[in-house]
């Protein structure tokens, strides 16, 4: 569930606790509408929620504390009317959606339930499952051909009963592979309802196809109808339990049964049609042992299959499980990779206990790694943390795991880079542009007054997210470039001429290699994202990086507005000057820079409210974050 997502589902949430219990479900009804799922979860926070307050959970001694209010920082939806509260709010809660991942505290350290026989994430089981129907079909085409090729059976009622399976089972694949969201217990009813439903067709074949052989006297195709049902039921045995991890006893609750049905449909044929079946105890042409008696070698193997697909499933989730334990750095579990690079690989993790999604960068040691890659990993680490700019990444841990895995811990922020934003929007309007690059501004004056200098300015780096209720809040990512001052700086970590950055966005004096390079630099490379913003281009493209870096050093920028017409010539005028090839040509630092965007006339153009309106029409469901790595 999407972060976006636990916002909505604590909105109404808090909302429904405002409500007198009474009409709570009729309001909630209303409320969500036809959300099925939102009402659904919504339902079971509440019913967490007063199982807390039976159990004294979060109350102090001594008199009833009135119940904090998680609303404060969430952005208002006129979706839902909440009625006026009922109860007292209190300044103990301070915790916005925005920062705990859509969890409200009492949720975060509630005791935990029983451990669960899953641990994997339900959407990784989901598409495994997928799998399963489709096995199915395959198994039920080839027996139809089978039969028509071989036996020429042209059995309607087996045909009919053969298709309706097949369409259950494409509609099972539909469900699957639909964005309907199914709970992991509905994923164990479908697994076991695909396998009840393939044995009841093997079943009901058997009794068929046993019955017409007796009674004509076929021993033999008889017979071998029995042997058939028993490979088929080892099939269904064997794949039950590979997709949805259990527990060992349900696997032999589920294996058990369909081990011993085809003795039990034998079973029942023999009752009712015992001189049919009377060759069943009869020895055969060759051996006079009864046929009944060699059965028993099938049985034993279905029995022993059923056995060892039980403590299969087992010894299968303790490994999933393990896995998944592996995916743990400290009070933080991986969920799913959002990138990766020279530099290692990013993955959006939550805090174990906070219940707070945040964003995990990893470098992995190995023999090829170079130990210089090491250091600028953890220099990033240590000079980021030194910033506390509302626009510049937020670090929240670092550390190194027990494999050697470095890694640190930066807050999660879904949103769109600026060049995935231009990507799938085409050009900035100019006053959405300047209202993002000042933002960037204030980060930079922060980090040029520390004396660091970024490097690896581009549009990839630079988030538009949401954070504190705040659309297209400017989050400036990737420090790994950074260089401090010429005192403080490691030569053997960043050596000099050594070129750095990304070329499409690089200045002159970076592209040359032959200079020293200071906050001037990130003002260039700040304009060319400003360029891209405007015209949805960098100022020099090209397939070959060597060319790029050399026409940002000698050939003079285009002005955007030949590009794109309408770009106000007071903003072009500033991005030029960014764009100056000489660094004494361009503002001296990331204030001046900051004035002067802010002195356009299109620097009004774009406010709060227009960002909301923007994301709320075209960013419902914006990408996860992409971080430089």
């Amino acid at each position: 569930m999407t972060p976006e997502r636990w916002r909505r589902v604590g909105e109404v949430f808090d909302a429904a606790l405002r409500v007198d219990s009474a009409g709570r479900d009729e309001w909630l009804r209303a409320a969500c509408g036809g959300d099925d799922e939102l009402r659904g979860e919504v339902g079971r926070l509440l019913v967490q929620d007063e199982r807390a307050d039976r159990d004294g959970l979060l109350t102090p001694p001594g008199p009833t504390s009135p119940r904090p209010d998680r609303t404060a920082s969430w952005h208002p939806r006129p979706t839902v009317q909440a009625p006026p509260a009922r109860r007292p709010v209190g300044p103990a809660d301070e915790t916005s959606v925005e920062d705990s991942g859509g969890f409200t505290p009492r949720a975060a350290i509630a005791a935990p339930p029983a451990r669960h026989s899953i641990c994997e994430p339900p959407a990784l089981v989901r598409s495994r499952l997928s799998e399963l129907p489709m096995i199915y079909i395959l198994i039920l085409g080839m027996a139809i051909v089978w039969k028509r090729a071989v036996l020429v059976n042209d059995d309607l009622t087996q045909h009919q009963c053969d298709l309706a399976i097949v369409l259950a089972l494409l509609g099972i694949i539909g469900v699957l592979r639909s964005r309907w969201p199914i709970p992991l217990r509905w994923l164990k009813a479908l697994e076991l309802g695909m396998i009840g439903l393939m044995a009841v067709r093997i079943a009901f074949v058997q009794y068929r196809m046993m019955l017409l052989y007796s009674l004509d006297g076929d021993k033999m195709m008889a017979q071998l109808t029995m042997k058939n049902v028993v490979l088929l039921d080892s099939i269904l045995i064997l794949t039950y339990g590979l997709y949805v991890p259990k527990s060992w006893r349900r696997a032999a609750l589920g294996a058990g049964p369909v081990a011993l049905l085809p003795f039990a449909t034998l079973a029942l044929l023999i009752m009712q049609f015992p001189g049919a079946m009377a060759w069943i105890g009869e020895g055969g042409m060759v051996s006079k042992t009864p046929r009944i008696r060699l059965l028993a070698f099938d049985a034993m193997i279905l029995l022993i299959l059923a056995v060892g697909a039980s403590f299969g499933a087992r010894a299968m989730s303790r490994l999933r499980r393990q896995v998944a334990e592996a995916k743990q750095f400290g009070q933080y579990r991986l969920r799913r990779r959002l990138g990766a690079g020279g530099m290692g690989e990013v993955y959006l993790a939550e805090h174990q206990l906070l219940k707070r999604p945040c964003a995990v960068k990893l470098i992995r040691p190995d023999g090829k790694t170079d130990p210089m890659a090491l250091e600028r990993f953890e220099r990033e680490v240590r000079l980021t943390a030194t910033l506390s700019h509302p626009n510049t990444v937020e670090i929240y841990d670092y550390g190194r795991a027990e494999d050697g895995t470095y890694y640190y811990v930066m807050e999660y922020l879904p949103g769109l880079s600026l060049a995935e934003l231009v990507q799938q929007y085409g050009p900035l309007p100019p006053g959405r542009a300047v209202y993002l690059l000042r933002q960037v501004c204030g980060a930079l004056r922060e980090a040029h007054a520390a004396g660091l200098i970024h490097r690896d300015i581009k549009p990839s780096n630079i988030i538009a997210a949401r954070r504190g209720g705040m659309d297209d809040v400017a989050k400036l990512l990737d420090f790994g470039l950074v260089r401090p001052s010429a005192a403080a700086r490691a030569a053997h970590v960043s050596a000099e001429g050594q070129v750095l950055g990304t070329p499409l966005f690089m200045s002159p004096e970076q592209a040359k290699g032959t200079r020293e390079v200071d906050e001037r630099s990130d003002i260039y490379s700040l304009g060319a994202v400003a360029y891209y913003l405007l015209t949805g281009r960098p100022p020099f493209e090209g397939d070959d990086g060597l060319a790029v870096l050399i026409a940002h050093a000698r050939d003079p920028v285009t002005p955007p507005s030949r590009l794109r017409p309408g770009i106000p010539e007071c903003l072009e005028r500033v991005v030029m000057i960014c764009l100056a090839k000489d660094p004494a040509e361009r503002y001296p630092d990331a204030a001046s820079l900051e004035r002067a965007l802010g002195a356009c006339a299109s620097a009004g153009n774009w406010d709060q409210e227009l960002a909301a309106r923007w994301w709320r029409d075209y960013g419902r469901v914006p990408s996860p974050q992409r971080v430089a790595v």
